[in-house]
């Protein structure tokens, strides 16, 4: 009887272990590849914190089924909140690619002129049938000018293969895409 006790308690634990599969955790952004141009920039410039939708607030990475249902991709997640993250990525390469520190999140306290700010909100980043959407708009506001431009931005990245690193990699793609465009049209 006591062999047996021993024998279901050992099952349950390894049932217990295995069915708790490990998560993964994913980010994108990663600057190290922006080269830094000759064209440098002395204006102050402010970012504010990227607007996403909300399935990205979440910790869970989300895919579309169809049209109109997400799904949690299994086992995987996001390291850390997105919106943060985003900004830190648009500031870094703004920083790296413009060549120049002058540029910060926004609100802060310690920069008290800016010469521009951006403004951006992530209406859709999802991978969908294959490919990574990503349907954005965003404002630049020219403080000198006193004049505010708006764009519209939309882009289909293709995923090369069926697994998570895949799209991830698909979305880093469309993320830069809208990067080099925004910094366009500094």
């Amino acid at each position: 009887m006591k062999k047996i006790q021993i024998l279901l308690l050992n099952i349950g634990v390894i049932l217990l272990l295995t069915s708790c599969g490990s998560k993964q955790l994913y980010t994108l952004g990663d600057t190290a590849h922006i080269k830094p141009s000759n064209r440098t920039t002395h204006e102050a410039i402010a970012v504010e914190k990227i607007e996403l939708p909300i399935y990205f607030m979440d910790s869970p990475i989300y895919k579309k089924n169809t049209p109109y249902h997400l799904v949690k991709v299994d086992n995987a997640n996001w390291i850390q909140s997105m919106d943060t993250h985003l900004t830190n990525v648009l500031i870094g390469y703004l920083q790296k690619s413009l060549n120049t520190a002058t540029i910060y999140p926004y609100p802060w306290s310690s920069v008290d002129k800016i010469d521009k700010k951006i403004s951006l909100t992530i209406r859709n980043f999802i991978a969908y049938k294959h490919r990574v959407n990503l349907d954005a708009n965003f404002a630049i506001y020219d403080k000198n000018q006193k004049k505010s431009s708006n764009y519209l931005f939309s882009t289909k990245t293709q995923i090369e293969d069926n697994s998570v690193e895949g799209m991830i990699e698909a979305m880093d793609k469309a993320y830069f895409q809208l990067l080099k465009r925004i910094k366009s049209h500094i």
